[in-house]
């Protein structure tokens, strides 16, 4: 009979790690337990886990934490030809089984008790008592090289080529499932490179105002937008380890480097306030004025990530400030400004754009057969509410960008071709209503900045508005 298979849990089973994700959960609940985190940690790791469990009650949706999938396929296997299978995790007892009943291969599910930690030498004397005679272990980290001491079969999991030979040292290889994930590679996509677009709007007064032509202010301009970009991808990530489960049950989000396990967890907490705070310390050294404005764009953001993306209207009305903020840093950086009007036109366009994004998960709501989705407020059949109000706040945005062109002299004086601005309501008002069709027929992506940067048709449109400032000046 073939010797008994011990599975690992966190890294190996799954391609995240129980302990974090029940941090997040717990303080997504409850975020004043950050201050009871040492004083459970003194108790011991298998006690702060058991608290962390129970702070976050049914946060952690262990149906769709990731899987190693090819680990999974070769533990039915095993289980179908009549071998036995344990899963031995230091993760708390309470969710081991939860994910054992998941997964539904297993004869055994063994964890940590709030006492006794079970990783290391403490899980591997506890499988020498279960099983004298031999057994195989499944695991992923240098903690599991005291397992395999005492084991006779070794299968390393999502593990690099160091791992797998000290596996090899200490026992047979009888298998090796997963890859090892390219933390860079995967800390990069998190960082959504691709969103740094959205802050050159801050460049947008400089090109309305001629400002570009003083090379400090636009020096200042390019070190500003650098700096929003930093703190936003801080945000990015805070905002992708707020949504985990959200982004789980999404049919494209779930591939997003934390939701998928491709970036470890203890990561994105290390990074995210760290570019934060690299972009506050930078802002704060470009001027005290620019510093408040990412600020209150931080701020603004962090309200989000807590609780106003899930109140319908007020998520994306915080989206639209948001993309105003920058609009608004841009402002800061040029004498006399702009318009109050362009501020206005900003607010209402991001809004429907925001719109059109959340009509894309509204469809693909119904598509799948679900009611709603956790962490938003909105649910299938409401479809026809967010087309109408993003229809109408973009069509608002294009008379409000006329209305500026008409009613404020400011533009005439400060341009030496200011009629080449009404290029600018014409292309935006042929480019939105596409847009709002495309989403309406399900053909959008689920974030038109992302469409815009892909699609040929919008490049060249973004291109003539910007010609038409340009020749404005």
């Amino acid at each position: 009979m073939r010797p008994p298979l011990c599975v690992d849990l966190d890294g190996t089973l799954i391609k995240t790690d129980l302990l974090y994700e029940t941090l997040l959960a717990a303080l997504s609940r409850r975020p004043w337990i950050v201050f009871l985190l040492p004083v459970w940690l003194v108790s011991g790791r298998a006690h702060l886990k058991a608290r962390l469990l129970e702070a976050a009650g049914e946060g952690v949706d262990v149906d769709l934490l990731p899987l190693t999938d090819d680990l999974v396929a070769y533990l039915q296997a095993e289980r179908a030809s009549g071998r036995r299978i344990e899963l031995v995790s230091a993760s708390d007892q309470r969710i081991v089984d939860r994910v054992a009943a998941r997964v539904g291969v297993f004869d055994a599910a063994l964890g940590s008790d709030g006492r006794t930690n079970l990783k290391g030498l403490a899980k591997a004397r506890l499988l020498i008592d279960r099983h004298p005679d031999g057994f195989v272990y499944a695991g992923d980290a240098r903690a599991d090289l005291a397992v395999w001491d005492r084991a006779v079969g070794a299968i390393p999991v999502n593990d690099g080529r160091k791992l797998h030979e000290a596996a090899l040292a200490r026992a047979p290889i009888e298998a090796a499932f997963g890859t090892p994930s390219s933390v860079p590679r995967a800390l990069f996509r998190a960082l959504r490179p691709h969103q740094w677009a959205k802050n050159t709007l801050i460049l947008l007064p400089l090109l309305l105002t001629r400002g570009y032509e003083d090379p400090a202010v636009l020096l200042t301009a390019v070190m500003t937008i650098l700096l929003f970009s930093v703190a936003a991808s801080g945000t990015y990530l805070l905002n992708d380890l707020l949504d985990l489960s959200a982004d789980r049950s999404h049919p494209s989000k779930r591939s997003r480097p934390l939701a998928s396990g491709a970036l470890p967890i203890p990561v994105a907490l290390v990074l995210a306030p760290a570019f934060v705070v690299v972009g506050l310390v930078g802002t704060l050294l470009v001027g005290a004025d620019v510093f408040l404005c990412l600020l209150t764009y931080l701020a603004l953001t962090a309200l989000y990530s807590f609780g106003l993306k899930a109140q319908p209207v007020i998520d994306v009305l915080t989206l639209g400030a948001l993309f105003t903020l920058r609009l608004l840093a841009g402002h800061l950086l040029v004498e006399g400004g702009v318009p109050a009007w362009l501020l206005v036109f900003s607010m209402a366009f991001f809004t429907s754009l925001a719109l059109v994004k959340r009509l894309t998960e509204v469809r693909g709501l119904e598509e799948r057969g679900l009611v709603s989705i956790p962490g938003r407020g909105y649910r299938a059949g409401d479809g026809p509410f967010v087309l109408v109000v993003g229809l109408a706040t973009g069509v608002a945005s294009v008379l409000i960008f006329m209305i500026y062109l008409v009613a404020d002299p400011l533009h005439e004086v400060r341009l030496a071709s200011p009629e080449w601005l009404w290029v600018v309501p014409a292309v935006l008002g042929w480019w939105l209503p596409r847009v709002w069709l495309l989403a309406s027929r399900g053909d959008m992506h689920d974030d038109p900045v992302v469409f815009a940067l892909k699609d040929r048709a919008s490049l060249c449109l973004g291109l003539i508005a910007l010609a038409a400032v340009l020749l404005a000046g």
